[in-house]
């Protein structure tokens, strides 16, 4: 019954939204720190204070900078034109970005299509609407895990819950009772269109079938994206223990400061000859800042107790033997475990590590391949996930408008490719030893129709020519910008010199192409 596939989906939902929650809490940097003392813990929260690092988005932006769909086409003109305008209907160059982002960030993400027809029951578009995995699930079937029995999208309105049930052939709209926690059946009840107004303004009854929407779509409209079966996990999950212990350093770190700048300072005194009776309460207290109109801040009572902790205060103990001041904690002790933290996260999440501090050392050339081969198989294997749903939803979306059975590609820009001097003279290589020329450029990253386009015309000799002048101006570009670091020429200088030799070697193309 249509109710216990209500009851099953909520009860899913219910229990995924908190993981979903808190990958979003870690993406966006609202973790909570987590601190042993209770009594840290509540001075953090009184106060407000918020020193955020937040390094765990760094796992999921890493593999959607390489996500992006460099065309989505058909063998068949038309299929192609009709894609394209799909495209623009729904800007889906935005959509995309959004989604591919949401995929990595949750795991899974949601795309609803719906078609829209005219008034003689033509479809002219089909509307393509991102929706969150917080909201929205595709419940499968327990015999078949790769068919999808029914999806649930489920949202607050106001003083009521609505929900919606997707089938092959219908769509079911649900809402609670008014004010109802819709934890129960008898919470939930039929979703009635509201009538339309007659001609004379009045509003009759609401069609009681108007919640059950028949349709022929073949399908259920709406297609899950994710990076695992059968539900996705988050790129940065590994990262949330390396981000609790970075946010416990630096909060604890941030709380030295104060005591660098302000040191603790101590009094050694003479008990049975000194007295202390007649001095201030507070060698250093928070009546010396004019704003404060009490004559004390919020961590001095005014009272000095002879052992009371805080940046400025004196440690009274009587005698006045010697005087003194206690060293904060180094920097280094928060910084170092700090620093391995976010290498570690970096190992777990299979992300490079270098694209965690793009200001430090970077590596180049074979090493940067290298280093990123493991990063690179990951976002190769997002795009294998990815692509065959872009691919189920678009041929979905032909189907709506009578293309039967419609063959789409999903061409994906390539997650790496070679722009330096080893590299090209890698590829130079390969050819000369007899790897195919096309084999070798797709190797470096370039995508089938590019490299056609390239060897149009180009014999083996031509393309290794071409091949050792890539190499040399990329060489040319890594010793002008090692020059310009180390002071010897500006940038300005190094862009010049390098704009002149590209315009010699565009020059001197056209003059051979010429002749």
């Amino acid at each position: 019954m249509s109710i216990d596939d209500l009851m099953c989906g909520i009860e899913e939902l219910a229990e995924a939204r908190p993981d979903y929650d808190t990958a979003a809490m870690y993406y966006d940097g609202t973790a909570p720190e987590i601190f042993a003392s209770s009594k840290i813990r509540a001075a953090l929260r009184a106060h407000n204070i918020d020193f955020e690092l937040n390094f765990a988005k760094t796992p999921v932006n890493a593999v959607v900078d390489r996500l992006e769909v460099a065309a989505i086409s058909s063998s068949d003109e038309k299929i192609t034109a009709l894609i394209s305008r799909m495209w623009d209907d729904n800007q889906l160059d935005l959509e995309f970005r959004n989604l591919h982002r949401r995929t990595c960030e949750f795991g899974d993400a949601y795309f609803i299509c719906l078609p829209v027809e005219d008034d003689n029951g033509t479809v002219v578009r089909v509307d393509m609407f991102y929706n969150s995995p917080q909201t929205v699930r595709v419940i499968y079937s327990q015999e078949n895990p790769r068919l999808k029995q029914f999806a649930i999208k489920k949202w607050a309105d106001g003083r009521y819950l609505r929900a919606e049930l997707y089938y092959a052939d219908r769509i079911e709209r649900w809402t609670t009772k008014v004010d109802t926690t819709g934890g129960q059946q008898t919470d939930w009840e039929e979703w009635l269109a509201e009538p339309e107004p007659d001609g004379d303004g009045t509003v009759g009854e609401p069609d009681p079938d108007s919640w059950y929407i028949a349709h022929d779509y073949g399908e259920i409209p709406v297609f899950h994206y994710r990076n695992d079966h059968p539900y996705g996990q988050p790129e940065h999950y590994g990262a949330y223990g390396p981000q609790n212990a970075i946010n416990k350093l630096q909060a604890t770190h941030m709380g030295t400061v104060d005591y660098q700048g302000f040191p603790q300072r101590y009094a050694l005194t003479e008990a049975a000859t000194t007295d202390t009776s007649d001095l201030e309460p507070g060698d250093w207290d928070d009546a010396d800042f004019p704003e404060d109109t009490t004559g004390r801040g919020p961590s001095d009572t005014g009272d000095d107790s002879s052992l009371k902790a805080g940046p400025g205060e004196v440690l009274l103990l009587r005698g006045f033997k010697n005087v003194g001041q206690f060293d904060a904690a180094k920097p280094e002790i928060f910084l170092n475990p700090l620093m391995f933290n976010v290498r570690a996260m970096a190992q777990i999440t299979v992300t490079p590590l270098h694209l965690f501090d793009p200001q430090g050392d970077q590596p180049s050339g074979e090493s940067v391949r290298a280093k990123e081969a493991p990063f690179i198989r990951k976002v190769r294997d997002r795009q294998l996930f990815i692509g065959a749903t872009h691919r189920e939803m678009i041929v979905f979306c032909l189907r709506q408008f009578g293309i039967p059975n419609p063959v789409v590609d999903v061409r994906w820009a390539a997650a790496a490719t070679i722009d330096d001097k080893d590299g090209w003279l890698t590829v130079g290589e390969k050819i000369r030893n007899g790897v195919p020329r096309k084999q070798a450029l797709m190797e470096a990253g370039y995508r089938a129709e590019q490299v056609d386009e390239w060897l149009e015309g180009v014999d083996d000799a031509e393309l290794t020519r071409r091949v050792d002048i890539l190499a040399t101006v990329a060489d040319s570009a890594q010793k002008l910008g090692a020059a310009a670091t180390l002071g010897v020429i500006d940038n300005a200088q190094a862009h010049a010199l390098l704009n002149g030799a590209l315009s010699d070697i565009e020059l001197l193309a056209g003059v051979e192409a010429r002749t």
